[in-house]
């Protein structure tokens, strides 16, 4: 009997609570409910915001991208004020040249291609070396050095060229820079710096100055640093993207190639150097 009343008592207090449970306020599971009927979207909002910080990520990226390609931001680009002295770098790619207002567009020097290799002749040269005379910037003439052909041979086909008397012009300039499959294959580093030497020799004993060596990072490293029949030569240094180190002595820096003006037919880009000196120290080189 005791057990059956305990029993009893057990299931009496165990309906009591089931009932107390049935009849509980379901009020305080009303933000649980609706936070499961939201989460849904709380998760499309995520996703939402995540591909606009995506999509304004990759416009500014194309915007960046444009105003580098165009030239109208630049990084390295040196201030006037430290490097007033500047020009373009001119070939017959720009096409017709009106060189009275060309030179007008604040630029105080240039450099025209006048050849490559020992035949070859830039189209425009004589156009461009008559034209520049006689205005309100200095103009000098540069030759590419072709790397695996005699430098005296090539010496001597810009000089013909561009003649024996330099008087008023900058001193003459040499392109030093990998080409075709030397990008790939690296070409004779040995007697690349020869011919170099021997173009350097040739025209200091025709105008009684070393020419500018206008070389790249890798040609500077590899022929132009690496040999020490360079070490007093004038460099040209051209460095797209920051300013050279400074253990390099360079009188002309190339510091981009996404230059425009006006006045010359083609509108092309255009390498643009500074001069890395003053007025006087850039009147040293004119002939």
């Amino acid at each position: 009997m005791k057990r059956s009343k305990k029993f009893k008592l057990y299931k009496e207090a165990i309906d009591r609570i089931n009932s107390e449970y049935d009849d509980r306020d379901l009020s305080d599971y009303t933000n649980y409910e609706v936070y499961e009927e939201e989460k849904p979207r709380h998760r499309f909002l995520k996703k939402l915001v995540k591909r606009l910080i995506i999509l304004c990520t990759v416009v500014l990226m194309i915007n960046l991208a444009v105003l580098l390609y165009t030239g109208r931001l630049w990084f390295n680009e040196p201030k006037k004020r430290d490097y007033p002295i500047r020009g373009p770098v001119v070939t017959e790619s720009m096409g017709e040249i009106r060189w009275k207002n060309f030179t007008k567009q604040n630029i105080q020097t240039a450099y025209i291609r006048a050849t490559k290799g020992t035949t070859f002749e830039d189209g425009a040269f004589r156009d461009n070396w008559n034209g520049s005379k006689g205005t309100d910037i200095t103009v000098g003439a540069y030759h590419v050095l072709e790397l695996d052909t005699d430098g005296t041979k090539q010496a001597e086909h810009f000089i013909k060229a561009v003649g024996e008397d330099l008087s008023g012009r900058l001193i003459p300039a040499v392109e030093v820079r990998l080409r075709g499959l030397y990008r790939l294959l690296p070409p004779d580093y040995y007697e690349a710096a020869d011919n170099l030497a021997d173009f350097c020799d040739k025209i200091e004993e025709q105008y009684g100055v070393r020419p500018v060596i206008y070389c790249t990072e890798r040609t500077y490293k590899n022929i132009v640093a690496a040999d020490s029949r360079f070490d007093k030569d004038k460099i040209w240094y051209e460095s797209l993207f920051s300013k050279p180190d400074e253990n390099i002595k360079w009188t002309f820096w190339t510091y981009t190639n996404r230059v425009k003006f006006s006045f010359y037919e083609s509108g092309e880009y255009l390498h643009m150097a500074v001069f890395n000196g003053s007025e006087d120290d850039f009147k040293k080189l004119i002939m």
